[in-house]
């Protein structure tokens, strides 16, 4: 398992690296197109729109993978046990059902409907923005799934370490 987490985390984090470089040099034509050439680019807002829609996807798939989403410890640093083992498995579990109803079942939903509309100044199908939706649930699925077996692995006594407690022990 961690060589699958190890792929899926150099593969998204490559993808969104190459994609915001890639969106800082689309940007940067942009701005010296307009002021520079006085010519503005056509393309770019919309190249810009497309990449900050993947890379909002891929990053939020990346950032849960990783365990640093948004959360609220309090109640499960609290805990002990075998409440505290359900609290760690609610989470994945939370993101599994969001991932297959909203984001797989509804991106692909969205795609169906968006699939013959073109946007205006590239011609790309629309159902290349709404691809990242599916594409990020499943990404999702199997980080929770992988994030589901570390909880079921670990023991349920195990104190909680935070990222800075690692941190510091890392230095001894």
């Amino acid at each position: 398992m961690p060589t699958i987490r190890r792929f899926l985390d150099i593969f998204l984090g490559t993808s969104c690296s190459l994609l915001l470089l890639s969106m800082v040099g689309v940007l940067c034509w942009q701005v010296i197109s307009r002021y520079v050439f006085n010519d503005p680019s056509t393309y770019t807002e919309e190249l810009l729109r497309l990449g900050l829609v993947w890379l909002s996807l891929l990053g939020a798939a990346y950032s849960a993978g990783r365990g640093s989403h948004m959360a609220i410890d309090l109640l499960r640093d609290l805990s002990r046990g075998r409440f505290r083992t359900f609290l760690k498995l609610l989470v994945p579990i939370s993101f599994i059902i969001f991932s297959v109803y909203v984001l797989i079942i509804g991106g692909l939903h969205s795609m169906q409907i968006s699939s013959k509309q073109l946007t205006a100044v590239l011609q790309l199908p629309m159902s290349s923005f709404y691809a990242a939706l599916p594409v990020c649930g499943v990404l999702l699925i199997l980080y929770a799934i992988l994030n589901l077996i570390d909880v079921i692995k670990t023991p349920a006594n195990e104190a909680p370490v935070d990222d800075i407690e690692k941190s510091l022990n890392m230095g001894e």
